[in-house]
């Protein structure tokens, strides 16, 4: 307890018995109050008393009195506690005291300084581990929130990927496609472009549309996406290809709704021996998605079993994916 607060028994049993040894006249013990702020209505029936009685004024009752009622007036003395507690731990001016006082008035100073310094200390240390719970239960509350913010943003972007599988319009599914795949791609951090256009710097002409930039394994990795009803060909496996040789260390993926046709796959893995490239289909990404599971580690492991196997196209364990962690994506 804070013993400005409150002055516990131990503090105010000492206060009531080195209070009076302090103050030499029953006077010198009123002003001492007085100078410490407490009000002059607590103190007008010890001045009567002192005036009309000062036989019945007993200083150690007196100094009891007055501080049980600073005691009780816990809010509004505080200030005047504070005061007092520091006039008598600072006071040194003890050849003021009575003879048979001093020695007793000293050494209770000194066991009331000891006392305060290590109701300080506990103090300090209960406000610290208050202040730390506070924070960790802050900490707490903040990491529940953002998982929050970050699993609602998910299943944002899961609904309007899902509603994609319903819009009739071929051309504006395409391009919702693409919009779609490139904000779930940085809700995952690996999301470097979003889908843009290089033009002929002679004619001004658009000679290349890449879909979408993503990264997996430090390695920049371009993206095509494809909404088509029948399966993707050779033909659009070789115009792929071809943009990927014009760039060094770059790789490859084809994310494909209507899968791929057996000589696009053979297609693709021939082309495995001068660059990177995997197919994947649409429904693989709605899959991972679906169940939660971290796409970054989908494309990992697609990569690396490419790269491994020879194999443009592998089977990934999707169940074996570790689920998202929401507190890392957003």
């Amino acid at each position: 307890m804070d013993l400005f607060f409150h002055f516990p028994p131990d503090l105010f049993g000492l206060l009531v018995d080195t209070i009076p040894r302090l103050n030499k006249s029953k006077k010198d013990l009123l002003l001492f109050f007085e100078s410490t702020g407490v009000p002059s209505v607590y103190l007008k029936e010890y001045y009567n008393l002192l005036n009309t009685n000062n036989s019945q004024f007993k200083k150690f009752n007196v100094t009891r009195e007055v501080l049980e009622v600073l005691n009780r007036e816990t809010d509004k003395m505080l200030g005047v506690r504070r005061k007092l507690l520091q006039r008598v731990i600072e006071f040194d001016s003890f050849e003021m005291c009575y003879a048979n006082d001093k020695d007793r008035a000293k050494a209770n100073v000194a066991d009331i300084q000891k006392l305060v310094k290590l109701k300080d200390t506990v103090t300090k240390y209960e406000n610290y581990l208050s202040s730390e719970r506070n924070q960790k239960i802050q900490n707490k509350n903040e990491e529940i929130e953002k998982i929050s913010k970050n699993k609602n943003r998910y299943i944002e972007l899961l609904e309007q990927f899902e509603a994609l599988f319903s819009n009739n319009n071929p051309q504006e599914r395409g391009k919702k496609l693409e919009i779609i795949l490139n904000q779930i791609f940085k809700y995952f951090r690996i999301g470097i472009k979003e889908d843009f256009v290089i033009y002929d710097e002679e004619t001004g002409k658009n000679y290349e549309q890449i879909d979408g930039v993503i990264e997996i394994n430090h390695y920049l990795t371009l993206l095509e996406m494809k909404w088509e009803k029948n399966s993707i060909g050779a033909d659009k496996i070789g115009r792929f290809m071809s943009r990927l040789l014009v760039r060094r260390n770059v790789d490859g993926i084809i994310i494909s709704y209507s899968s791929y046709t057996e000589t696009a796959i053979i297609t693709a893995k021939e082309a495995l021996s001068i660059s990177v490239i995997a197919l994947v289909d649409l429904k693989d990404i709605y899959d991972v998605l679906k169940q939660e599971k971290d796409l970054l580690t989908y494309f990992t492991y697609l990569i690396q079993n490419v790269k491994l196997y020879k194999s443009p196209k592998p089977v990934i364990n999707i169940a074996e994916l570790p689920n998202i962690d929401f507190q890392l994506y957003g």
